[in-house]
């Protein structure tokens, strides 16, 4: 398993125009993490020739495009919007393309199956984000199983308070054989992460991609610091 860093984690800052991308990549690659993932309300631009830019920025950095988020709010804007941020994420190099947003992915299903297509002729993975409700893991499974894609599989939404006690834990046990990234809620520093039992259950399914750290507690660039340090403690 590899760590990266979202943009996520630095809402605030990006709305008030105190973090820009480059800035987030200078700080992601001193804290020491792999990878950066990056929201596409945070790109200042789509463009190709963007990407291209990005691109050499964070080569300079020796940081790795994790992956691209991508907010879906209606099914009629899902593919366009789609089409041109996984165009930039291909360009970019990125390793997939994560869709966040509705609680019912069925809504979605021929907008999926069409963007499922799209992903394999670029071989650009696309996660569906897990909604965080208990019971959601099973209707996103089976659309899964209905779509059919290699290229179609799910961004697994944890909490670090999550336990094998906690209701939500089947759900993620129903998720890890599809998840193709993993999205990191960090709630409490109280909390080490060198004690999640998530990471356990992504191992028993032989997951190798990243972990995106996408929240931590205010401030998040002092949070990140604290949290950097226990990454190399954690098996890999």
């Amino acid at each position: 398993m590899r760590w990266a860093c979202g943009t996520q984690c630095f809402e605030a800052e990006f709305q008030s125009g105190k973090m820009s991308i480059n800035t987030f990549i200078s700080v992601a690659s001193l804290l020491g993490f792999e990878g950066v993932e990056i929201d596409e309300r945070h790109l200042p631009s789509t463009r190709p020739s963007y990407a291209q830019i990005l691109r050499e920025r964070l080569a300079e950095h020796e940081v790795v495009p994790a992956i691209i988020n991508l907010h879906a709010a209606t099914a009629e804007e899902l593919i366009p919007k789609a089409e041109q941020v996984m165009s930039f994420a291909r360009e970019l190099r990125a390793r997939a393309v994560c869709l966040v947003g509705p609680e019912d992915w069925a809504v979605f299903a021929d907008a999926l199956k069409s963007l499922s297509e799209l992903s394999e002729h670029l071989s650009l993975p696309i996660g569906l984000s897990l909604p965080t409700k208990v019971g959601a893991a099973k209707p996103l499974c089976d659309l899964l199983d209905d779509i059919a894609s290699p290229y179609l599989g799910v961004c697994m939404e944890v909490f670090s308070e999550i336990t094998p006690q906690s209701e939500f834990w089947q759900d993620l046990v129903r998720v890890a054989p599809f998840t193709l990234h993993v999205h990191l809620h960090v709630t409490d520093l109280a909390k080490s992460l060198t004690w999640l039992p998530v990471l356990e259950l992504l191992r028993e399914v032989e997951y190798n991609g990243f972990i995106s750290i996408v929240r931590t507690p205010e401030p998040a660039e002092e949070s990140l610091r604290v949290l950097s340090s226990q990454l190399s403690l954690i098996a890999r």
